[in-house]
């Protein structure tokens, strides 16, 4: 029954316009809706993702929950951006990786020269990341932290997980609150960027950063990498204190800043380059 079911949903998803699966009330999306509550068992299924820049990557999601990561639909303006700035022989860094939607393809985009360094403090979520990487063998260019990227290398570290989603999970200390996560509280390794290079591992020629709320610790804890090696970087910022620093605190790291603010404000999108003049 299961397989049938999968089978006709996939049958249903490419037979709909591109964005008729994301209106409510036509006859398609009902008829998707129904398909996913009634003939696809809540269970994970290891699915190829169908488009974006992690098609035909092998993952194993939560159906039907996740559908929107087997569809290649999650951010994708964070999708586009990777894909135009990732080089091959690049070293990146996936802050809040979560199960490797941006990792794997990261991982594609700098080739087999490059390295990509995935942190995941929820080890449920680092755990599916590793079957990810191993089962698109790329366990020669990901590198699984099971560790909260922050302002200083803490030991073990408050860390509320997501309850409707485990990728809405992010560090709850010293003031910092995860803006969507209500589950348990447990506790986590917490490292610095800047202790991590200093380990002997290599710096970054991008950093993403999306943590729910914890950008401006991570970016605190990367300032000797940030202005030494001037990382392009790409960060989901969900409130407006971080915003506030950031905006005062990378120009005087030598960064040109682009913001992209939607109509609800928050959470937003920054890309923060190198100025010319550096």
């Amino acid at each position: 029954m299961r397989r049938a079911g999968y089978r006709w949903l996939r049958k249903i998803r490419s037979a709909l316009p591109e964005t008729e699966g994301r209106q409510e009330n036509t006859a398609g999306a009902r008829m998707l809706r129904w398909t996913r509550e009634k003939l696809v068992p809540s269970s994970k299924v290891w699915v190829q993702v169908e488009r974006g820049i992690a098609q035909g990557l092998w993952m194993r999601l939560q159906l039907p929950g996740e559908t929107f990561l087997w569809r290649g639909e999650h951010e994708p303006y964070v999708q586009e951006l990777l894909a135009s700035f990732l080089r091959l022989g690049w070293v990146a860094y996936d802050i809040g990786s979560y199960v490797g939607i941006f990792a794997l393809p990261m991982a594609r985009a700098v080739g087999p020269a490059g390295r990509v360094f995935a942190f995941e403090p929820d080890p449920e979520s680092a755990t599916r990341l590793r079957e990810h990487v191993a089962r698109n063998r790329m366990k020669d260019r990901v590198r699984v932290v099971e560790a909260a990227a922050w302002r200083t290398e803490a030991g073990q570290i408050p860390y509320r997980r997501g309850s409707k989603a485990r990728s809405q999970g992010g560090v709850e200390a010293e003031g910092t609150h995860p803006v969507l996560a209500s589950g348990e509280k447990i506790l986590v390794r917490g490292i610095s960027l800047d202790a991590f290079v200093a380990q002997g591992n290599p710096a970054p020629q991008l950093l993403k950063i999306d943590v729910e709320g914890g950008e401006a610790a991570v970016l605190a804890g990367a300032e000797g990498l940030i202005t030494r090696d001037k990382p392009l970087i790409i960060c989901e910022v969900h409130h407006l204190a971080a915003a506030r620093w950031m905006q005062q605190w990378l120009p005087s790291c030598g960064y040109h800043m682009d913001w992209t603010i939607p109509s609800q404000d928050f959470p937003r999108h920054l890309v923060a380059k190198p100025a010319p003049n550096d």
